[in-house]
């Protein structure tokens, strides 16, 4: 899209000092940590509480991520008919109910692994409308001046809570036990609720009957849209290129550093851990990379970034300076996905109409999540055919893909930096 669109930068006046986004923010960062803390837990439940082998660990896995793949397009239609801030109030309940269950199975002593694998469905399947009614939520609370900084401060809180909700998780199992630690992160999505009820929006609800359309017509409706604006159609390219290609090579990693290179489990959960720090430095210094380099090239800076940094593991050997220079890498990655991810969800949210915001965020995410098990198991497929070291290597040269998209699509001229205000 050739043209400039109606989206400027925030305004200076920090959106913190609203009461109205300062309660919706502590509410939902609140809920990021939980959502960080409860997969670990949940995991060590099946582990070290019900002593799962690894088939039935997997199976407690699987069942989290079903929900992904078979409710987020459904998920995407019904919350574009309803009120977002409600919908999202509910299913942040819902999803507390979910995983309360665990903690009281346990103390009756029902809790199995099969029960495990229900709970783990129904509060994903909930944490999956609170996020589609997050993504559609946050236009409506602030105006289109303050959408990127919103964006900035949202991404903000999930970094800290991705990169420190493990290591809390850790150490609440390890005094209180998986059980209990499901409990308290519980009080996560409860308080999320509450301060949805604390909040008013500017969502506008349909004026007269709203047509008794079908879920697969909304649905199609969503993807047709989707396809015809250049912008989405790239962006969903883009980002399902670039999600299959990272969990291509994510999935191997590990593999690679510990097994090839014969790095500890300790020095890999420490490099791993640091390198989050640039989820954090990203979320911070987007807003102001936003206003220098403008949208389209800040994007396509950011997409081009993943596969020099991922590559960087192809040079190592083992030892201390392959530690550092991996985490400069991750870090750096990591710092180029959260500025790609502000960026392309406030151009996604600008691009998408109200009535349409929803279902058009589903498909994308819907997109992702359908593509990442399958990246994963192509990079295994492919280090089994060529070997632990041309597997990833393979999946680094596949990173290009993105970018090359990027740059030769109308996105790379796409500037909301300098246009007309809210």
């Amino acid at each position: 899209m050739g043209e400039r669109t109606g989206v400027t930068v925030a305004q200076e006046t920090s959106l913190l000092r609203q009461r109205n986004f300062r309660t919706y923010f502590a509410g939902q960062a609140v809920a990021m940590m939980g959502t960080a803390v409860v997969p670990v837990a949940m995991g060590l439940v099946a582990v070290v509480t019900l002593h799962a082998n690894g088939l039935a660990a997997s199976i407690v896995s699987a069942s989290s991520m079903l929900p992904a793949l078979l409710l987020t397009l459904p998920i995407g239609a019904v919350v574009d008919r309803v009120d977002k801030r409600r919908i999202m109030m509910w299913a942040d309940v819902g999803q507390g109910v979910a995983i309360l269950a665990v903690p009281l199975l346990w103390w009756s002593g029902a809790l199995s692994i099969p029960t495990l694998c229900v709970t783990g469905f129904v509060s994903t399947g909930f944490g999956i409308v609170s996020q589609v009614a997050h993504l559609s939520l946050t236009p409506h609370l602030v105006t289109n001046a303050q959408l990127i900084d919103a964006n900035a401060k949202l991404s903000l809180a999930d970094s800290a809570a991705t990169t420190t909700g493990p290591m809390i998780a850790g150490f609440l199992v390890g005094r209180l036990g998986a059980p209990v630690t499901l409990g308290l992160g519980v009080l996560a999505s409860f308080y999320s609720a509450f301060t949805l009820t604390r909040i008013s929006s500017r969502e506008q609800r349909p004026d007269g009957p709203v047509e008794r359309a079908t879920l697969r017509k909304d649905i199609a409706e969503g993807l047709r849209f989707v396809g015809r604006n250049v912008v989405l159609r790239v962006l969903m390219i883009v980002n399902s290129v670039d999600n299959f290609f990272i969990f291509w090579i994510q999935a191997v990693l590990v593999v690679y550093l510990v097994g090839a290179l014969h790095w500890s489990p300790a020095a890999y959960g420490l490099v791993m851990g640091i390198a989050g720090l640039g989820g954090i430095l990203g979320s911070l210094l987007v807003k102001r990379l936003h206003s220098a380099l403008g949208t389209g090239k800040l994007l396509v800076a950011a997409v081009f970034f993943g596969g020099p940094c991922e590559a960087v593991v192809l040079l190592l050997s083992p030892g201390l300076a392959g530690q550092v220079l991996t985490c400069a890498a991750q870090c750096l990655a990591i710092f180029s996905t959260v500025c790609y991810n502000v960026t392309s969800r406030t151009l996604r949210q600008h691009e998408s109409p109200d009535g349409l915001r929803s279902r058009i965020t589903a498909a994308h995410r819907w997109v992702g999540s359908g593509l990442r098990p399958l990246g994963a198991v192509m990079g295994g497929v492919s280090t089994s055919v060529f070997g632990l070291y041309a597997g990833i290597a393979i999946g680094c040269v596949g990173l290009a893909i993105a970018p090359a998209v990027a740059w030769f699509s109308p996105l790379r001229h796409t500037d909301l930096t300098e246009a007309g205000k809210s």
